[in-house]
């Protein structure tokens, strides 16, 4: 789940659907439905009305809850998707390892052959509210940063996890994400110093940590499969 700028709740779901749900209104709509032909695994959004849908074998470039490109016959698999906030890039994530750039042109995507390597299958993904980095999350429980204006550069490797980190969500300071993993544990980590971090242990005892998302700069809230939603106040 994400929300857009204009306050839509974009959803989807193993019903092979995308939905958006306007937040102020709390009113579903049946028209505000785009059907996949495939599940759809992970979504991203941009202003200008722009989502990202990745699904099981393909990509799915969406405008104004409608469908307009498609990326198929992939040479991996597609796991976790971020469009940058200035709508000018595509970033895809695969099981192979690498993050795939895809530059937006339109209503169209163009592989013009750009990866940057992550540390293993990519597990999600983001980009910083100010559009300056990418953080990527993988199975080999690192997370790596990369610096958007040096031709995505690595900035900083990050490592703490004991198991596949799955979850990721910048801080609205830009300074500051955190990262939720099988192990449990939630890590707030410093992007200009990989060493600086908040760690809560046994963030969800009964079960992994399954999402994250920022109310304010000192404010987190987690979810987990233990059915939980808490809210954690951070002090740096």
């Amino acid at each position: 789940m994400v929300v857009d700028n204009t306050d839509q709740l974009v959803t989807c779901s193993m019903d092979d659907t995308v939905r958006f749900t306007s937040v102020t209104k709390k009113e579903y709509s049946a028209s505000n439905l785009v059907k996949m032909d495939v599940q759809p695994k992970h979504v991203s959004v941009a202003a200008g009305g722009l989502a990202l849908a990745v699904c099981i074998g393909q990509v799915v470039f969406l405008k104004d809850k409608k469908k307009v490109f498609t990326l198929d016959s992939l040479d991996y698999e597609p796991e976790a998707g971020a469009i940058h906030p200035g709508g000018s890039t595509a970033a895809v994530g695969g099981a192979d390892g690498k993050v795939h750039l895809y530059s937006v042109q339109g209503n169209t995507l163009k592989d013009e052959g750009k990866s940057v390597e992550a540390k293993g299958p990519v597990t999600d993904m983001a980009y910083s509210k100010d559009g300056a980095y990418l953080a990527v999350t993988d199975e080999k429980k690192v997370v790596t940063v990369f610096t958007v204006a040096d031709n995505y550069s690595v900035k900083n490797d990050f490592y703490g996890h004991h198991a596949k980190v799955v979850t990721l969500a910048w801080s609205p300071d830009n300074e500051h994400f955190a990262s939720g993993g099988m192990d449990m544990m939630v890590y707030v980590w410093t992007v200009n110093d990989a060493d600086k971090r908040l760690k809560i242990p046994d963030a969800h005892r009964l079960h992994h940590v399954s999402g994250l998302a920022w109310i304010d700069e000192h404010t987190l809230v987690t979810t987990s499969h233990d059915a939980s939603v808490k809210q954690w106040t951070l002090k740096f």
